[in-house]
């Protein structure tokens, strides 16, 4: 491979072709999306469901989630947002942004999965699906851009602690869609 002086100054004055309100667009999209009762149509209480199921003593408190989740999301953005204006050549770029892609279809429809459908198995899976995306495009990002993968740091450590609450209660509490019982007490 051989550089080109005037292809990579070309590249640093190129305008970006996505800008941030296109990232606040998307965001404020699958955060619509993601509603309780968006997708299905009811209304759903999540703080009330939240604390109806048994939960692990070290699982956050309700109101934890919404700062949390802005977090998560406007770092996310910002490195789905460098991710997208890098050249369609940079290698791995096209399998992150399916990854980051898949990450985003599980967040939008996360509260239908569990509050909608009230079911702490599909929770536990969707949670640890998204835990799992996050980690491979933490991996894949440190070898395009260090700064995309750090932008992932807080969703990784909240998926972290959230993979193992979403266990504990698809271990402690029934799920009416599948129509199981505890399998612990």
């Amino acid at each position: 491979m051989t550089f080109s002086f005037s292809k990579a100054i070309k590249q640093v004055l190129r305008p970006p072709r996505y800008r941030w309100w296109h990232a606040f667009a998307f965001g404020l999209l699958a955060n619509t999306i993601s509603t309780p009762g968006v997708i299905g149509g009811t209304r759903i209480d999540s703080q009330q469901r939240y604390k109806a199921r048994k939960q692990a003593a070290f699982a956050p408190p309700g109101w934890v989630f919404g700062p949390a989740w802005a977090t998560n999301n406007a770092s996310v953005l910002w490195g789905n947002l460098k991710l997208v204006n890098m050249p369609a050549s940079t290698p791995g770029r096209s399998p992150l942004l399916w990854l980051q892609g898949a990450s985003w279809v599980i967040f939008s429809t996360f509260s239908y999965a569990y509050f909608v459908l009230d079911s702490p198995i599909l929770c536990f899976i969707w949670t640890f699906g998204m835990y799992l995306l996050t980690i491979a495009s933490i991996n894949l990002a440190l070898k395009i851009d260090p700064k995309i993968a750090f932008s992932l740091a807080s969703l990784f450590l909240w998926l972290s602690l959230a993979s193992l609450v979403a266990g504990y209660q698809m271990i402690y509490n029934s799920d009416p869609l599948f129509k199981t019982s505890a399998l612990a007490s």
